[in-house]
């Protein structure tokens, strides 16, 4: 990890970043990266997307900014909700629609999820983990409950 990228995670570590994350950052990056052909976020470049899922409940489309974990088969979403006691309503909607899109590093892709258990979940876990180390005070902060991590593979247009 580079110096910058280390001071900024301990700077949305804090109680400060934990309220930009959580409050302003969703609102400039559903502005910002669409402008931004899904490369700029308020976290700097290539570090969040777009998630547009299908609702579980109204059926509508809903659009949430993400940090998203590449993988060599596709992308991690972890379901962390900033580690408040409930799933985010993203994670409910690609249980019950998987297909989703992602406008993340370029234009708009179709993904479809997958929700992670056992083997698979752990060792993405620990990729995610790896990749924010917020995540383990979130999983703390949110237990009982397991955070959930999905999984999203590219679907062939």
């Amino acid at each position: 990890m580079r110096l910058h990228e280390a001071l900024m995670e301990q700077i949305m570590m804090s109680a400060v970043g934990y309220q930009y994350a959580a409050r302003i950052a969703p609102r400039i990056d559903k502005v910002l990266i669409p402008r931004t052909n899904g490369r700029l976020s308020s976290a700097g470049w290539n570090r969040v997307g777009l998630l547009t899922s299908t609702g579980a409940k109204s059926g509508q489309p809903r659009t949430q900014p993400l940090a998203f974990v590449e993988e060599s088969d596709g992308l991690l979403a972890i379901g962390s909700n900033y580690g408040r006691p409930s799933h985010p309503a993203w994670s409910a909607n690609l249980l019950a629609h998987p297909q989703c899109t992602v406008e993340f590093k370029g234009p708009p892709r179709r993904y479809r999820a997958e929700l992670l258990t056992g083997e698979a979940r752990a060792a993405a876990w620990a990729t995610a983990a790896d990749f924010y180390a917020g995540y383990e005070q979130y999983r703390a902060k949110c237990a009982p409950r397991e955070i959930r991590v999905f999984r999203l593979g590219p679907v062939a247009d």
